[in-house]
């Protein structure tokens, strides 16, 4: 499923060296006001949303004081750390909207 973005969960413990990292990858801050990346402050605790333009493409994050709990699922040799599917569909509309558009097309091909 092709996405629009990095989804990340991050610490606000951890704002300081993600801050570093986006200084290092030529990281810019989505300005809601002027409907483009830059012209804002990189930092987390700043006032806007979450969204951010580095040289490896879009990233967006849900700041919070602790890490969701995860399941790993390995693809190509390499495991990666997610929030489950249930979970995400419970709190992000779009997601619970194509699950659901996934699961009736493989109700109708069962068929």
């Amino acid at each position: 499923m092709p996405v629009e973005a990095l989804e990340i969960a991050l610490r606000w413990q951890d704002s300081k060296p993600f801050t570093r990292w986006l200084e290092t990858n030529y990281g810019q801050r989505w300005n809601a006001r002027w409907g483009e990346f830059g012209g804002v402050w990189l930092e987390p605790e700043e006032p806007g949303e979450h969204r951010w333009s580095t040289r490896h493409g879009e990233i967006r994050a849900t700041m919070c004081d602790e890490l969701p709990e995860t399941i790993e699922v390995r693809h190509g040799g390499r495991g990666y750390q997610v929030v489950p599917l249930v979970e995400l569909e419970l709190s992000e509309p779009r997601a619970a909207e194509l699950l659901g558009r996934y699961r009736r097309r493989q109700l109708a091909s069962d068929s």
